[in-house]
């Protein structure tokens, strides 16, 4: 029998590759549906392994196939420099790793994401298939969020219907239901993938023109809303409105109308369905207090703690991709939290982790990178305005409020779904491509077309002054380093006197946590770098450049909380090693009895640390060569552009030839072969 099924599936796999190979579509669409769902993991559980790199593998052979057979169209779009420029910041994030082995493996599964978006805009291009790919990836969401519907409120939520409705969270504070997955193991992650691809079904049912369109994609519609909702995820909710209401804004005339019966909507809809008891939720946390609110989210703020630091340590480059989980414990160890961590280990915020990971290089290029996507998406929308092309229009609108929605989400958490951000990414790169080429076959456009970019004096001065300006940066960042000496020693808080166990109540800082954030804050206030070089004497003084400590603009001193609780963490910079080490002693000495004098019944204890060097470059230079930089790209762009004249029109072919446009257009006509 095993013989037999084995041979059944072997017959089916090679008819669907001689399938896929015969008609395209079909490899794209399989690819889509099965990747964006993640329907893949499903099967992986059941089966032990995924079907994605065998379908991504066949999709590469279909592009060669369509190439060898001269059926095959690209184009260029910003969106794939964008791209690009993302996986550079990826690579710089190396500069500085902190695990090297565990950021190569990351970036190895980032590299294979980014063939994924290569693969599927290809096809799409090829294919035609831009509506198609939207609609697919949104009908098989819509499908498995209805199914969960059925799951919560037909089947009681019995069983996981062989991993396609997972429930991994029981019901929580203010939420009316369990917490529905669908086919993730995270409902804040399925909560978010749904989001993405909501606005892109509400764009289905604008453009729709039958009334069986519109039931379809009205239905998938309130199906991923039901979806969300089951998540009840309080950012997916935060998140979805934001992105439903831009839709709506950037939509115009009925739809932008319909936002003034909103007020009146969530005045129902929000206290009947729960959604209002459960993002009071997070007012706890708002307000400060940590006793009252829900532990997911005060875990989540310690999280996000703990990457602001990372970040803080190493703003430029970060600590590598993929390091926060290794980095974690070591910066964890004193957070002023002391419950075991019981949620995945992760920044549970989208921008803190890339922070943490690479850095501002690493952000200026994830903004890049959504900053094409919006871009094209924007021209797309404004050029199918101005053409009556609603489909491309509407498609583009979907684009943009998904991914405001995706954007106003991760917020809350960390990367998760890159393919499925790259699927959104291929409609909008797509999409604009086909606008760009209907506008140019029609003609529309009444302004000069920019002919073919050559490059002449202007490019070749100017890129010679950027690679000038780069030496110089290198050079600068290489030599211009300043280096001080810091000492960070930690100050315990116990009881003054002899310790016995009557005094286990004094010991007790951590519940009572008034007293170590109390003793910080006077000390930050009484005992200052002019108290410190004062009492370091004339080799401190002589240090700091002034025999009374009047010139300490090279000294700081700084009181912090420790993160447990428990103590008081005193930090002392100063730009030489002696003076540092001087004036540590005489801080440590004058924080001892400032506390002393208070009679409080407690004191301080430990010893000076000794100072450690801390080099650094100037990183100053960095704005004036950015801009110096996009300057000279600039001027060789204006300089090495050549311009086309427009042709007299010809009464006979339309307006500056329309006839035979579309022989002439950049962008070639995207049809199926």
């Amino acid at each position: 029998m095993k013989d037999v099924l084995m041979a059944g599936g072997g017959l089916i796999v090679v008819a669907f590759v001689v399938l896929a190979i015969t008609y395209p579509r079909v490899s794209l669409l399989t690819l889509v549906a099965l990747d964006v769902s993640n329907i893949n993991g499903v099967i992986a559980d059941q089966l032990g392994t995924s079907p994605y790199k065998p379908q991504l593998a066949l999709a590469v052979v279909v592009v060669l196939v369509m190439m060898r057979r001269r059926m095959f169209r690209f184009a260029w779009s910003p969106v794939l420099l964008g791209a690009m420029v993302l996986f550079a910041g990826f690579c710089v994030s190396f500069v500085a790793a902190a695990d090297p082995v565990t950021s190569l493996d990351l970036l190895s599964s980032q590299a294979r994401d980014l063939l994924y978006f290569v693969v599927v805009y290809a096809l799409v291009l090829s294919t035609d298939q831009v509506k198609p790919t939207a609609a697919v990836a949104v009908l098989v969401l819509a499908a498995l969020a209805g199914l969960t519907v059925v799951h919560e409120f037909v089947l009681h939520n019995q069983g996981s219907l062989g991993g396609l409705s997972r429930v991994p969270l029981v019901q929580e504070d203010g939420a009316l239901t369990p917490r529905h997955a669908g086919t993730s193991s995270d409902v804040n992650f399925w909560g978010r993938l749904l989001i993405l691809f909501t606005p892109m079904s509400l764009s289905l049912l604008a453009m729709s023109k039958s009334w069986r369109d519109r039931v379809l994609w009205g239905g998938a519609t309130v199906s991923l809303m039901l979806g969300v909702y089951l998540t009840q995820s309080r950012g997916g909710f935060i998140a979805l409105f934001i992105g439903l209401v831009m839709w709506a804004v950037l939509a115009g005339g009925a739809y932008r109308k319909a936002l003034l019966y909103l007020p009146v909507a969530l005045i129902v809809i929000v206290p009947l369905t729960g959604i209002g008891s459960r993002l009071g939720t997070l007012t706890a946390v708002v307000s400060g207090s940590t006793t009252t609110a829900d532990p997911s989210v005060v875990t989540r703020k310690r999280f996000q703690l703990d990457a602001w630091h990372m970040f803080l340590d190493r703003p430029i480059t970060g600590h590598g991709i993929g390091s926060y989980g290794g980095l974690f414990a070591e910066y964890d160890r004193l957070a002023n939290f002391y419950e075991p961590v019981n949620i995945v280990v992760a920044a549970h915020n989208f921008y803190l982790e890339q922070a943490a990971d690479g850095g501002v290089v690493l952000l200026i290029c994830w903004a890049f990178f959504f900053g094409t996507i919006l871009f094209v998406a924007l021209r797309t929308m404004i050029g199918a305005g101005r053409t009556g092309d609603d489909t491309r229009r509407f498609l583009a609108l979907g684009v943009i409020g998904g991914l405001i929605g995706w954007l106003i989400a991760s917020v809350f958490l960390h990367l998760s779904d890159f393919r499925a951000l790259l699927l959104i990414a291929v409609i909008a790169a797509a999409v604009d491509v086909q606008s760009r080429a209907a506008i140019d076959r029609r003609g529309i456009a009444p302004e000069p077309e920019p002919g073919p970019w050559r490059p002449g004096r202007g490019v070749v001065a100017g890129l010679a002054v950027m690679a000038a300006l780069s030496l110089l940066g290198t050079v600068a960042v290489l030599t211009n380093r300043t280096t001080v000496y810091t000492s960070t020693t930690a100050l315990g808080i116990v009881p003054s006197g002899a310790v016995n166990p009557a005094s286990a109540y004094s010991l007790d800082l951590i519940t009572r946590g008034l007293i170590g954030p109390t003793f910080t804050e006077v000390l930050s206030r009484s005992v200052d770098a002019t108290a410190v070089t004062q009492r370091a004497g004339p080799g401190g003084a002589d240090s700091a450049d002034s025999a009374d400590g009047a010139d300490r603009a090279d000294v700081e001193i700084a009181f912090a909380q420790s993160r447990l609780g428990g103590g008081v963490v005193l930090t002392v910079t100063a730009d030489d090693s002696d003076a540092a080490t001087e004036l540590t002693a005489a801080a440590v000495a004058a924080s001892k009895a400032r506390i002393a004098d208070l009679d409080t019944g407690y004191q301080l204890i430990g010893d000076p640390a000794q100072p450690q060097p801390v080099s650094s470059p100037e990183w100053w230079w960095l704005p004036a060569l950015a801009l110096s930089t996009i300057g000279c790209a600039a001027l060789a762009v204006i300089t090495g552009r050549r311009r086309r004249a427009l042709r007299p029109a010809d009464p006979d072919r339309g307006p500056a030839g329309t006839a035979d446009r579309a022989e002439q257009t950049r962008v070639p006509a995207l049809a199926a072969r």
